[in-house]
């Protein structure tokens, strides 16, 4: 871990105001200060100095959906109508089974596309048996792993363990209402109550999910439940995915992110805000499943809203600038004033405590981990540094750290300052 002054025309702590050429202090894989660069190199003399020209430092970016390990999956699902047509070709293309070296190859393209993206830390789903997790904890991210668990694995639920170490941690992630029964649900979040151990779930993400919990004719009982030989079974009926969901959680504490969120109404918002539940947006993976796109002006004031890519079976690339020019795209679009700003703040902060880790990343503030990225702006930096980031594209990304150490340096930039 290396003792830095990081210094840029803007720094955009995200918790506060961005400071014009600003600087951070970098010791023991944390921020110690952050301040005007003048100021902190009277502070700090002795230390070497990093900087780059046009430059923005932020936090780094947290990808808080992926499916890494489907990568390999990248242009092998179309022609489908609905979300249910996709789901089918993505079984069908799961049962003709892949070479596990295929998968873990294309599991590290995947790393490498996030990381050259400006990603620092990824709230991965990998499947409960796959053996590349090794590759997630050696790539230098952050890593959020939730464990896919589905009814099958019932029987298993008490002797699994999820590990937690240093930038990895596991989690607990039952896959969806309509593919985890009442049984599964409650234990676990069971579980994840009596062992504080966060937990997620994909939750209000398709039209045929709330039919589904309605207790109404829907696509999965007629179409995928007898793909994968699976029984209809019972559960309380609800009004949305978000009250379905809560009725389980009655009585426990337990740190929920929601990842999807596209069938929301006014009325969930007052129950995902008292019980505090992380939400996590993929609009780029929802327009092309053609389940719509999230309501935006509903999600406004609740603090834990963050992004994700979602994974190569349901976007076209893991491109995370790209992800956030399109949220602020949609906000745009739905007359929601200071976009770039509120862009970027679900980018980093919002998506840190969708996952709830915002203790240790997500802003630049002392005492958090080093977890910072620099962009160039080519065209200089504006009045208003969060534009320059929403139209930034990986080209730009200047640097990566995460806990003090660089995991992504361009080569062909201007040499550093000393």
């Amino acid at each position: 871990m290396e003792r830095l002054i990081l210094k840029a025309d803007a720094v955009i702590p995200v918790s506060s105001e961005p400071i014009h050429d600003g600087a951070v202090v970098v010791d023991g894989g944390h921020i110690v200060d952050i301040g005007t660069s003048d100021r902190i190199e009277n502070d700090y003399p002795s230390l070497q100095k990093v900087r780059k020209p046009n430059s923005i430092i932020l936090p780094g970016f947290i990808n808080a959906h992926t499916h890494l390990e489907l990568s390999w999956t990248k242009g092998k699902i179309r022609g489908f109508e609905d979300f249910t047509g996709w789901l089918e070709r993505l079984i069908t293309l799961k049962a003709g089974g892949v070479d596990q070296d295929i998968v873990e190859d294309s599991m590290r393209m995947g790393i490498r596309n996030v990381i050259e993206s400006g990603v620092t830390t990824v709230g991965e789903i990998s499947s409960l048996d796959f053996g590349g997790r090794e590759t997630l904890r050696s790539s230098g991210m952050r890593i959020v792993a939730f464990l896919e668990l589905f009814d099958r694995i019932s029987p298993r639920l008490s002797s699994l363990e999820f590990q937690s170490e240093n930038l990895y941690e596991e989690r607990p992630f039952p896959h969806a209402p309509y593919s985890c029964g009442p049984d599964l649900l409650e234990a676990v979040f069971t579980c994840a109550h009596e062992n504080a151990i966060p937990t997620g779930i994909h939750l209000g993400e398709s039209p045929d999910e709330v039919r589904f919990l309605k207790n109404l004719p829907n696509e999965f009982e007629r179409k995928i439940f007898p793909l994968i030989k699976k029984g209809i079974f019972k559960r309380p009926r609800a009004e949305t995915p978000t009250r379905y969901i809560t009725g389980f959680l009655r009585g426990k504490d337990v740190k929920l992110s929601a990842v999807h969120m596209v069938q929301v109404v006014d009325e969930d918002m007052e129950i995902i805000r008292s019980a505090d539940i992380g939400i996590v947006l993929c609009p780029r993976s929802n327009v092309f499943l053609k389940v719509g796109k999230p309501n935006l002006r509903r999600m406004l004031d609740h603090e834990r809203v963050g992004l994700g890519t979602d994974g190569l079976s349901s976007n076209p690339d893991l491109d995370f600038f790209r992800e956030i020019r399109f949220l602020h795209d949609i906000m745009v679009e739905q007359g929601i004033r200071q976009s770039a700003r509120l862009a970027v703040h679900f980018a980093t902060l919002g998506g840190a405590r969708a996952l709830f880790i915002e203790e240790r990343t997500g802003s630049l503030e002392v005492g958090k981990s080093a977890d910072i990225i620099c962009i160039c702006c080519k065209g200089g930096i504006t009045p208003d540094p969060y534009s320059c980031i929403v139209s930034s594209k990986p080209e730009d990304l200047q640097f990566s750290m995460v806990g003090g150490n660089f995991i992504y340096r361009k080569d062909s930039c201007a040499p550093c300052e000393h």
